[in-house]
């Protein structure tokens, strides 16, 4: 959307469900880069420790390339997609005919079908996070040394499967809240949920940015 301002637009659903679906694939494509760069981190330390200088710089390097720019660019994507959201706004309604169409009972599913993916795929990138401390610690008993693996990253894991839990609840909320609105024939975004989902988003960032701080390699 944000390349096809010079086009005209109208209040029509299926651009909105259009723009939730881009936009969820841009936050998830920047956590789960967020999320290699801590595991290169995790990587880096691995290396570092078994003497493989070359690797443990690439992955520290990797880390560096990867987290504080998705870091940044979540804040920048966000600030477009209310951007996008205003541009749409601007165009006329639609008439209750061409809301109450199956058309857009499908499209709602695939946004929500949307949310749900986001959500699995972080709380599963959460799991993989979380799990890196305890392969370390075996691996440091079978190498016999000890990795100084610290304690910051302690709780990333757990931040991203709560982000991912929480696009499920608001996916499943904003799907049904939207068929309703949808039967009604009076159908329009719903601010306060994407107004909420900003803040978790946001705070988020905030909180692993400063995590991140503490913990770089």
């Amino acid at each position: 959307m944000m390349y096809l301002k010079h086009l005209p637009t109208v209040q029509e659903p299926r651009l909105y469900m259009a723009l939730e679906r881009t936009y969820l694939g841009y936050f998830k494509l920047l956590f789960i880069a967020i999320g290699t760069g801590l595991l290169s981190a995790r990587l880096a330390v691995l290396f570092a420790a078994l003497h493989y200088t070359t690797l443990a710089h690439f992955f520290t390097e990797l880390f560096n390339w990867l987290t504080w720019p998705a870091i940044a660019l979540i804040f920048v994507v966000g600030f477009r997609f209310m951007s996008d959201l205003e541009h749409i706004e601007k165009g006329p309604p639609v008439a209750a005919k061409e809301i109450i169409d199956p058309r857009i009972y499908m499209a709602a599913e695939r946004t929500f079908l949307a949310w749900v993916r986001t959500g699995i795929g972080l709380i599963a990138f959460g799991f993989v996070i979380e799990k890196f401390d305890f392969f370390l610690e075996q691996l440091s008993i079978m190498l016999h040394t000890k990795l100084a693996v610290g304690t910051g990253f302690s709780g990333m894991g757990i931040i991203f499967i709560l982000l991912g839990i929480t696009n499920l609840v608001i996916g499943g909320i904003n799907f049904i809240r939207t068929v309703k609105k949808v039967d009604e024939g009076s159908y329009h975004i719903h601010k306060i949920l994407y107004g909420l989902y900003g803040v978790i988003l946001l705070s988020i960032t905030v909180v692993l940015a400063i995590m991140i701080i503490h913990v770089s390699p």
